[in-house]
């Protein structure tokens, strides 16, 4: 598996997300089918992975959790839905 930065190719629509947000930073990965979104607020980060074809692995969401979070894979929260996955970081103080 291997996440690809594909972040240019959405460049409007993430200029449009910084201004009317509260990210700071946003990423977006393409793994395969599936799109990788990774966000960045003051006191928490987002993972969404998305895929219109076929549900979520599980090794899916631990490479991608592993990929972008590293050391802090294991404190981030995982709510699964059928073709939607959200991964939450809260940052601590």
């Amino acid at each position: 598996m291997q996440l690809i930065d594909v972040t240019t190719s959405y460049a409007h629509k993430i200029r449009r997300e910084l201004m009317d947000t509260p990210a700071h930073f946003i990423k977006v990965f393409s793994l395969g089918n599936s799109k990788v979104v990774y966000k960045k607020k003051f006191n928490e980060a987002n993972i969404l992975i998305s895929n219109k074809l076929r549900p979520i692995t599980a090794k899916e969401i631990e490479f991608v959790k592993k990929a972008i979070l590293g050391e802090h894979a294991n404190e981030a929260t995982t709510a699964t839905g059928h073709n939607l996955v959200e991964i939450v970081l809260h940052n601590k103080k």
